[in-house]
């Protein structure tokens, strides 16, 4: 993939999405709701859960959870605070 310009920032610096992929249903609508189109499937023996690979590009703009029917993503926050928090 390639971008013109620099990677986006994060809308919410501390944010990161976990998918529960007990609970992933393999709809695809995180994939539909994520403007950066970070999420990708992958096969998990006869299912397909949704993943991101590139956790590190998302906005944390939680599209991507408000989406999910099935509730399987939710917005976590990075252990690591930034300094002076």
């Amino acid at each position: 993939m390639t971008t013109d310009g620099p990677l986006p920032l994060k809308t919410d610096p501390g944010t990161v999405p976990e998918i529960d992929t007990a609970r992933c249903s393999g709809c695809g609508r995180c994939i539909a709701a994520c403007s950066l189109r970070l999420f990708g499937f992958e096969q998990q023996g006869r299912r397909k859960i949704a993943v991101l690979p590139e956790p590190d590009r998302c906005t944390g703009c939680g599209k991507c959870a408000v989406e999910c029917a099935v509730g399987a993503i939710t917005l976590e926050f990075d252990s690591v605070l930034p300094s002076g928090a």
